[in-house]
């Protein structure tokens, strides 16, 4: 699978919105300069002598498909009419990534207006700078082409799920938010936002005291919490899944904790909420799997199938009505429409791997045991997580890179024989500049639509931050 930029709202405002956010990210592993305008006011470089020519770091540290953007280059050594070229694997490709201008600001900084070419590689290119006289620095693999759309510039802490209309939920800081494509970013209040209505109307997941709330859209586009009726001896719940029967009833899937369970999940059940019209009903229970004593549901479907996790061993379960739980050797995320296909993660030694399990349509029974799913081409480790899927075939989470960080990451099944079947190679999404951040991760997707063209959507790493992005497949 190739990416390309369909998103016309793409433009380098946000790029530059970007700038005022975003961590600097370094091109080597032993400067970091840190520009005026981002640091508030001029300082020496680190680790190099201003005087050595060196290209250390890009702000901001990528660029989208089809836009033309101001990149701050950092380093030392620089003089008045250097030149900056943009090259991949050594090569200058102004064809596809051209330089219009070169601006001089100091020793250590530089801004070049460069223009990124619709069909550019997406990868990693070094910056060169050259000064009057022929002397070349290059900062190595420091800017990355991308076809990460950025959502929004507010910092987050995790990307929980996104719907078929695009729309993306999760939280940041204490609060909960909802990503909407005509209000943009949206400050749900405190709590965290696990998972959308398909239609787009209804937002769920927890308020700040651990009760299981939505957020519905009014139609002047604001947003109004509702409390969902606790089971009975509940003190904590979360919704974490929606999804519509064919007649058009929300189905809200969580858990529900009993007492001794406040904050700590050791007494959850599975729930399902149902919601008609405005009302909502008493949380339907769904039994334990013999043996456990706590469940919960993370993800649902429109015929009331169920996944999620049991106990706290690291396993899961299926449930095809609230009294039939089918164990799973790890943990699902997510359960496609038809309730043949399911994607989660298993325990892997001292890491986790992303797995499937089917159903076989001979015997209509589950396989329990989890398929891996491969890692892309040059993986340096096996790790990583399934997290989204959709009736098409279309698996996303993340899994290990070339660096040994976990990715964005697609893989594309077959879905029309006795059994999934993969088509070709996972493919590893483009991210935000970030290739060795300081955590484990440099992007993972959380949700894929169901038309074509498929768009992935989840979060992206520039520098310490993490946002939300989305991508387009083709």
């Amino acid at each position: 699978m190739n990416l390309h930029d369909a998103f016309p709202s793409r433009h380098s405002t946000i790029l530059s919105l970007v700038i005022l956010v975003a961590a600097v990210a370094s091109c080597s592993r032993d400067a970091i300069v840190v520009p005026s305008r981002i640091a508030g006011e001029a300082g020496p470089s680190m680790g190099k002598s201003p005087n050595a020519l060196a290209v250390t770091s890009t702000s901001p540290s990528f660029g989208d498909l089809g836009t033309t953007i101001d990149v701050h280059i950092l380093g030392g050594g620089f003089t008045a009419g250097a030149q900056a070229t943009w090259l991949l694997h050594g090569a200058a490709d102004p064809g596809h990534v051209r330089t219009n201008s070169t601006t001089f600001v100091s020793a250590t900084e530089l801004v070049a207006n460069i223009t990124i070419a619709s069909d550019a590689q997406l990868a990693f290119w070094d910056v060169q700078v050259a000064l009057v006289g022929g002397k070349n620095g290059v900062g190595s693999e420091c800017f990355e082409v991308t076809s990460a759309q950025v959502l929004s510039t507010t910092p987050l802490q995790f990307v929980y799920g996104a719907n078929n209309l695009l729309q993306v939920v999760g939280y940041y800081g204490t609060d909960a938010f909802v990503i909407d494509e005509a209000l943009r970013f949206v400050d749900l209040g405190s709590g965290q936002a696990w998972a959308l209505d398909p239609d787009g109307s209804i937002a769920v997941g927890r308020d700040g005291d651990g009760q299981a709330t939505a957020w519905v859209r009014q139609l002047d586009g604001s947003w109004t919490a509702e409390g969902l009726p606790p089971a009975p001896n509940s003190v904590e719940q979360n919704a974490t899944s929606a999804a519509r029967t064919a007649s058009g009833t929300l189905l809200v899937a969580g858990w529900d904790g009993t007492p001794g369970a406040k904050h700590a999940e050791a007494f959850n059940r599975p729930v399902v909420w149902q919601r008609v019209g405005s009302s909502w009903s008493n949380p339907i229970v769904y039994a334990y799997p013999a043996g456990a004593q706590r469940a919960s549901a993370r993800a649902v479907n429109g015929l009331g199938e169920i996944a999620g996790n049991v106990d706290a061993s690291g396993i899961g379960a299926v449930w095809d009505d609230p009294a039939s739980p089918t164990r799973l050797d790890g943990l699902p995320n997510a359960i496609n429409s038809s309730g043949t296909l399911i994607v989660g993660t298993r325990a892997s030694g001292s890491a986790s791997v992303p797995v499937y399990w089917w159903r076989n349509p001979a015997t209509g029974l589950w396989n329990s045991t989890g398929v891996p799913l491969p890692m892309a081409p040059g993986a340096k480790c096996i790790s990583g997580d399934a997290r989204g899927l959709n009736d098409a075939g279309v698996i996303v989470g993340s899994s290990c890179n070339a660096d040994g960080k976990n990715q964005a990451t697609v893989w594309l099944f077959d879905l029309s024989g006795t059994s999934p079947s993969l088509v070709g190679t996972p493919t590893l999404l483009p991210g935000l500049g970030a290739k060795n951040p300081t955590t484990t991760d440099v992007s993972s997707a959380a949700g894929v639509n169901q038309m074509s063209p498929y768009v992935v959507s989840g979060s992206a790493r520039s520098g310490s931050q993490l946002l939300a992005v989305r991508w387009q497949l083709r």
